[in-house]
């Protein structure tokens, strides 16, 4: 007590002190963090306005800009983004022209354009057939015109370019009757060379007449390897059966021969082009077109299973019934598929029992899909919608942007030019796409025993099964109503003729 009452003064005096000195810098910590936050929040905002004075701006086939953010950068940010939209509709506008290419001519210079005025014409395999779609005239003579056009597409007519024969400089081997009337008259010419009296009552001995004849067959085969490029016949292709009627072909029948001849085409232009160089068949890429078949037949036509009530006819046509075209579309003269089938398929689901391809299949067990093929109507779905389950890889179906059918090829080839065929036949349309493929080499001595002269080089069988897709904006102005209604293109549903 003594010694607080003698120091009193310096005391009060620290005391004062303390108390200053805590409430002098108990507030100048809390300013302190203020500022090192200012300081951070501002160098922050000094380094975006210092990025963005230096933004720069490139468009294509323009100046490059370089400023801070102002209007005129905003504008030309906006004018990159409409740039974009403007080449995505072009991109979009491009695919749809090229899906057309070979298959319609445009009179707008090769614009698809809405107005009345702009008109589709159809080709035929490059030859233009117009007035026949949508709505062909009834006018006897035109209609007649449209199936002879399409009959000589598969003739053998030597004059007439647009056959399919013609263009790709077909030819087979001699047939069993062609050998079998040069040795008889061979067989004779001997006979009456022989002098008066030396003459048989009889014919030459067997082992006489299998020399002729095994050499008349060599002759004949080389003879007829060196006048061709590719082994192909008339049956090589898909004819429509209406060419037998003697009906006039309906709009439907019609468009159909259209869609069958776009893609047969470009199969031969594919092959053309490929053996453009060759001098015959020996020394061609492709070495026989075996067979073309399209629509919802073709996974069962490329596996050796029931097609749907194809014929051949006298001439050797492979004909087949009208229908039967893209996957989706419903039945002509019905609302539905009989049992839950789907509308557009064949009896039993996509393709032969146990799926696409040899036994096991390509990829899981059975092949793909699910053992007798794709299912019918999706869980939910109408049988009446147009909907499928779609094909094998791209899951697409027949809808109101695009149409869908198959396209089963097998053709003889070189095995070191398979994936430049493939190619070929991309390069033909963008809208093909190779969903299976099946090899199987060729053993050269049972070919030429069969007549087929393949060359040195190792040839396959080759075995495609494709997806053709036709893009609606141009295909649909050239559809029939029948067949709008079918793909759910038109609000009716009448099927009209």
């Amino acid at each position: 007590m003594k010694f607080i009452k003698a120091n009193l003064i310096p005391i009060i005096c620290g005391v004062v002190i303390l108390a200053s000195v805590v409430v002098l810098f108990y507030p100048l910590s809390s300013m302190g963090a203020k500022l090192r936050s200012r300081m951070t929040s501002e160098l922050s905002q000094a380094q975006v306005a210092q990025s963005l004075r230096t933004t720069s701006i490139h468009i294509p086939g323009h100046k490059r800009y370089n400023a801070p953010v102002t209007p005129p950068i905003i504008a030309a940010r906006l004018k990159v983004q409409t740039y974009i939209e403007s080449q995505s509709k072009s991109v979009k506008q491009e695919y749809i022209t090229l899906n057309a290419w070979g298959r319609v001519e445009f009179t707008a210079q090769g614009q698809i354009a809405k107005d009345p005025r702009h008109h589709e014409i159809p080709l035929l395999a490059g030859m233009p057939m117009a007035g026949m779609l949508p709505n062909p005239p009834h006018f006897l003579t035109t209609r007649r015109a449209f199936r002879r056009e399409y009959r000589r597409l598969f003739a053998n007519n030597k004059h007439n370019k647009f056959c399919f024969l013609t263009r790709l400089d077909a030819g087979r081997p001699p047939s069993t009757e062609r050998i079998s009337d040069l040795v008889n008259a061979r067989l004779k010419r001997m006979q009456e060379a022989m002098p008066q009296g030396f003459q048989s009552s009889g014919t030459a001995s067997t082992s006489e007449q299998k020399k002729i004849e095994d050499a008349i067959i060599r002759r004949q085969v080389f003879l007829a390897a060196a006048k061709c490029k590719v082994y192909a016949r008339r049956d090589s292709f898909q004819e429509r059966n209406f060419v037998l009627s003697r009906h006039l072909p309906t709009s439907s029948q019609i468009y159909e021969a259209f869609v069958d001849s776009w893609i047969q085409n470009d199969i031969v232009n594919a092959i053309v082009a490929m053996n453009q160089s060759s001098p015959n068949v020996s020394l061609s890429p492709v070495k026989r077109l075996i067979r073309i078949t399209i629509g919802t037949d073709a996974p069962a036509a490329l596996t050796g299973g029931q097609t749907s009530q194809s014929q051949q006819s006298g001439n050797g046509a492979i004909l087949v019934p009208d229908g039967g075209l893209f996957l989706g579309a419903l039945p002509a003269q019905s609302t539905g598929a009989p049992g839950g089938q789907m509308p557009g398929m064949p009896p039993g689901g996509f393709g032969p029992p146990g799926g696409f391809g040899p036994p096991g299949g390509f990829g899981p067990p059975g092949g793909f899909g699910p053992p007798g093929g794709l299912p019918g109507t999706p869980a939910g779905a109408s049988a009446t919608s147009g909907a499928t389950t779609g094909a094998i890889l791209t899951n697409h179906f027949s809808n109101a942007k695009h149409q869908i059918t198959l396209v089963a090829l097998s053709v003889v080839v070189q095995a070191n030019k398979i994936n430049q065929f493939i190619n070929q036949i991309y390069r033909e349309n963008n809208g093909y796409t190779v969903l299976q493929m099946n090899m199987t080499s060729v053993d050269p001595i049972r070919a030429i025993t069969d007549g087929y002269v393949y060359g040195k080089v190792p040839a396959v069988r080759l075995d495609i099964l494709m997806e053709a897709l036709f893009c609606t904006p141009w295909n649909e102005p050239l559809m029939p109503p029948a067949y709008r209604a079918r793909l759910s293109l038109l609000k009716t549903t009448a099927a009209q003729p």
